[in-house]
């Protein structure tokens, strides 16, 4: 069976993950192969960034939004503030599957407003995951891995420095997923 969540591109083809059939331990080595597929494919291909120092340029707020709260949580800034944004970027991708480069004050998207930034999903998770690793809180991982299958759906479209990116966050992805693995006890056939 193939994992079901990455299609040819998911900002058009928007996934549905509520009501998901269970499929136990070949749902989850479905999910693990999707993403060793992609580690294994760019694995000698691409180059090393360092993307903890990493800044871009950019025009839209909403990037300008993510890199400030980027750089805050890299530095250990959790306050309220931070969270509330983060919850507010988790809550509209949870909603729309897309994180559109300009929203109102009730974070709906402004009409004409751009969705296809790549690296603005890419920035979303490195916060997504910097969040989880300080609270643990699932619904951050649970939003990381849905914004993973739009990344890997539209990887044909990264440059060699946004697919960096990508291969940087999946690793990370992977390492949270076996850590909750473990703590759960759950056993699964695939090696780590």
């Amino acid at each position: 069976m193939k994992y079901k969540y990455i299609t040819d591109n998911n900002l058009y083809n928007k996934q549905t993950y509520m009501y998901s059939e269970y499929r136990g331990i070949t749902f989850l080595e479905e999910y693990i192969y999707s993403r060793q597929r992609y580690l294994d494919k760019v694995a000698s291909s691409l180059q090393k960034y360092n993307f903890e120092y990493m800044t871009l340029t950019s025009s839209s707020p909403v990037k300008r939004s993510l890199m400030e709260i980027r750089e805050k949580l890299r530095a250990g800034n959790f306050n309220n503030k931070t969270i509330d944004l983060v919850n507010a970027y988790t809550k509209t991708f949870e909603v729309r599957k897309r994180i559109y480069q300009e929203y109102d004050k009730n974070w709906k998207p402004l009409n004409g407003s751009e969705f296809e930034d790549h690296e603005t999903y890419l920035l979303f998770a490195d916060c997504l995951l910097v969040v989880f690793q300080h609270t643990k809180c699932l619904k951050y991982f649970s939003c990381l891995l849905k914004l993973d299958d739009t990344l890997l759906s539209i990887q044909s479209g990264l440059n060699e420095r946004l697919q960096e990116f990508l291969k940087e966050i999946i690793m990370q992805e992977i390492k949270i997923f076996y850590q909750l693995v473990d703590e759960n006890g759950i056993v699964l056939e695939e090696a780590k």
